[in-house]
């Protein structure tokens, strides 16, 4: 049995996508070990929204209940740009497993995201030069390993002490953390070769992929069929990307969805609860009248004190009374931290993940609610073709 612990739902999600494409069964749990046994176990967190004592704390607690079984490999996904608190998420579950050494891996090739000489790279730029370097929550100014790393480890004045590997990793003698360079998928399970059992694994989806590959030898499945949904849906846009924006501008105009944004005394610190919720009952007959509906809090980003937690709870409201009083079968949430306050305040902790319809992008059962399916994506990916009707 393989568990593997995230520290964001769209990763956890991309995770059970990788499951599904090998023909593997995936249990799937929000903040708690899924009830369901199966080959692959996935732990969805959100500690990458937290702090890092709260990331540390979390994890360990999930090894922790998770790590009952000594023939469990423990697969640590990460931020494909090392967002996040990963060192301190690794200590977690060397502390648990009593590893001693990591094989850290947050390459995806095929993305453009590489690893050379110890520095990374985004296509043949420096992430420092990337967009990632005004990345709100974890800015990346510098495109070196080491420093990366330990940029994100300090805890008040405490530094990392783990010696950080980077280079060409032929083998584990030393207690540290191995970042092997990466420029091909084929680089990608080169370090598995000389992998041995005191070494936890961690990293990207495609890293994750190679792991399946090369300890588990598993194989590919048949592809899932595409699906058209066309109606009987509700989009949650839960970012202000470019991308998320160009989507919701082509439901309107291609698919005749209606297209509803947060009106904009809703969109400062403090707002009338009351105006607010009759705000989103109004919503309701709209839904009911289209038979599909996408929701979006603003076409631009929104700044004040707690903006981003208080815009999220008022979605999670939105989402709540659309699927509580409508008959949505298709519920499609962008970004990672709305889909994960919408499931919490729904209390939908299991999820079954059903069909991968393109990396990253997993389509699921909610256990509560079995007529119900959920499709999760980040925000910087594409809808696949065919959701809404709309074709690339």
């Amino acid at each position: 049995m393989i568990t593997v612990i995230a520290d964001d739902l769209t990763g956890a999600a991309e995770i059970a996508g990788v499951c599904l494409r090998y023909g593997l069964k995936v249990a799937f749990g929000l903040d708690s070990v899924p009830e369901e046994l199966a080959d692959v176990m996935v732990i969805a967190t959100d500690s990458r929204s937290g702090t890092i004592d709260g990331a540390y704390r979390i994890h360990r607690l999930m090894a922790t209940k998770a790590l009952t079984a000594d023939n469990t490999l423990v697969f640590k996904k990460v931020d494909s740009v090392l967002r996040g608190y990963v060192v301190q998420e690794l200590k977690a579950l060397m502390t648990v497993s009593g590893k001693s050494k990591v094989l850290l891996q947050p390459s995806n090739p095929v993305a453009g995201r590489c690893i050379r000489e110890g520095k990374y790279f985004v296509e043949e730029t420096l992430l420092e030069n990337t967009g990632f370097s005004s990345d709100p929550d974890f800015p990346a100014d510098t495109s070196d390993i080491t420093d990366l790393l330990n940029q994100r480890a300090l805890v008040g004045e405490k530094i990392n002490q783990y010696p950080i590997i980077t280079g060409r990793v032929v083998d584990f003698r030393e207690k540290a953390f191995y970042v092997p360079d990466c420029n091909s998928v084929e680089e990608l399970g080169l370090p598995l070769v000389n992998w041995d059992p005191d070494v936890l694994l961690a990293g990207s989806a495609a890293f994750f992929e190679q792991v399946l590959l090369k300890i588990t030898g598993a194989t590919k499945a048949n592809n899932n069929p595409k699906i058209n949904i066309s109606s009987a849906f509700l989009i949650v846009c839960g970012t202000a990307h470019p991308q998320g924006q160009r989507f919701l501008e082509r439901l309107k105009t291609e698919a005749g969805c209606p297209i509803c944004y947060f009106p904009s005394q809703f969109l400062q610190e403090k707002i009338s609860e009351g105006e607010f919720s009759r705000w989103a009952k109004s919503l309701i007959p709209d839904w009911k009248w289209s038979n599909k509906m996408a929701v979006s809090v603003s076409q631009s980003k929104v700044s004040f004190p707690g903006s981003s937690s208080l815009l999220r709870l008022r979605m999670d409201e939105v989402v709540a009374e659309l699927v509580k009083n409508c008959p949505v079968q298709e519920l499609l949430i962008e970004g990672g931290a709305t889909a994960y306050s919408v499931l919490n305040y729904l209390k939908w902790k299991t999820l079954i993940p059903e069909q991968e319809l393109e990396p990253g992008v997993v389509r699921m059962r909610v256990g509560r609610k079995p007529s119900l399916y959920l499709t999760i994506k980040p925000g910087s990916y594409s809808w696949p073709s065919g959701i809404a009707g709309i074709k690339d």
